[in-house]
């Protein structure tokens, strides 16, 4: 079966030949994708999410609020994928870290995303998590779009995380 796409001049509509569920859904994902990131000052890429940094810098609680507050949470299925994270880094040219949605604040060494899934193949930065804080519970984008462990009090931007 071939789905087949077809994009009006302004791709403001698009259209699916086919009729098949499948073909028809996955486009329609892709339309809403495509409008965000013409309409929005949301970063899109392409993942089913869209991303914007805080304009402050907060403890990791605070960041998380911030996010709440935009109708997102800190970045869960973004920071999982090293190659979102790239796209991200490269977007937003971030010097200096940003909170994302993991920590072990409730049992050390034992990840945990906002959204419940629990921490595995986590793309961490070389040597990390190192607790070279002492109380490093909670987790931020860092150097090269890798992931870093830091105390919860550091103050960084919100890396936010919305549904499209």
């Amino acid at each position: 079966m071939v789905c087949t796409l077809i994009f009006t001049a302004s791709y403001r509509q698009m259209l699916c030949i086919d009729g098949s569920f499948n073909c028809c859904s996955g486009y329609a994902q892709l339309r809403r994708e495509l409008k965000e990131s013409l309409t929005s000052d949301w970063f899109v890429p392409f993942n089913g999410y869209k991303y914007k940094v805080t304009s402050g810098t907060h403890s990791w609680t605070d960041a998380r609020h911030e996010c709440r507050k935009m109708g997102a949470d800190l970045a869960t299925a973004g920071a999982r994928s090293s190659e979102t994270l790239k796209a991200i880094w490269n977007k937003y040219s971030i010097a200096r870290a940003s909170w994302v949605g993991l920590n072990d604040i409730n049992k050390e060494h034992k990840y945990v995303w906002v959204d419940g899934r629990q921490g595995v193949n986590i793309p961490w930065a070389p040597n990390e998590p190192n607790q070279a804080g002492g109380n490093e519970d909670c987790v931020n984008l860092w150097a090269h779009a890798r992931l870093n462990d830091g105390e919860c009090s550091e103050k960084f931007r919100g890396l936010c995380e919305k549904k499209i």
